[in-house]
């Protein structure tokens, strides 16, 4: 699991945990450290996750460490039937989630519904504890899909990764690790060459030239 600054000019990775489970008491746990650490470093505004997050147990622990969090809603029979009783393209409603297994919950949050993106007569839906308005649904949306740019600084991470035809979890774990550690050294090198940028459409110095100069390092 990581957490990320998604801010359009900073993405850096700034925490992670490696998790055995993705069961809903292993990821509480994680998401409580990772709030914990992000917290020494910046100010949250909110947090932004998939719809992998999308049960009451996680969204409650959102709700309990007092963090605005937006998390992708799943077309559930829940929301269908939300969106099946609204004409409307774009609203905001309030909303229940409910834990039908053992043991049983709910909580309550706000549905955000706008047109998707790229799909006629599709909804794109978010559930979160922030007040929205109706006129503010479609930036509160938009602000949503800036959430994209963790899946760009994977990417860029992966430039990083050395190619390894190595198995083993704690060797392929610590070259992920030092990648990300690399992703971020190159992002604060950009933000410091920043003003020195030809191009203003792209970073001041390529993953490549990056690269180069961190190969050409001595040892030690």
């Amino acid at each position: 699991m990581t957490l990320c600054v998604v801010d359009p000019a900073v993405r850096l990775t700034l925490a992670w945990e490696s998790i055995e489970a993705d069961d809903s008491r292993t990821l509480r746990e994680s998401i409580r450290r990772l709030i914990k650490i992000a917290r020494q470093f910046v100010q949250i505004n909110r947090v932004y996750c998939d719809r992998s997050f999308y049960r009451v147990s996680l969204v409650q622990t959102l709700a309990d460490l007092d963090v605005g969090f937006v998390v992708r809603a799943p077309k559930t029979p829940g929301v269908k039937r939300v969106l099946d009783a609204h004409d409307e393209e774009t609203f905001v409603t309030n909303y229940e989630m409910v834990r039908k297994q053992p043991s049983t919950g709910r909580i309550s949050v706000s549905l955000v519904v706008v047109p998707h993106r790229t799909r006629d007569d599709d909804s794109f839906c978010l559930v979160t504890n922030c007040d929205v308005s109706v006129g503010f649904a479609e930036p509160f949306a938009e602000a949503y899909r800036r959430r994209w740019g963790i899946e760009t600084s994977y990417r860029k991470i992966g430039k990083f990764l050395p190619r390894t035809s190595v198995t083993t979890f704690a060797v392929r774990l610590f070259e992920f690790l030092f990648a990300v550690a690399l992703y971020n050294l190159w992002i604060l090198v950009c933000l410091v060459l920043v003003e020195q940028r030809v191009l203003t459409d792209r970073p001041a110095v390529s993953t490549a030239l990056f690269r180069l100069f961190v190969l050409s390092l001595p040892d030690g």
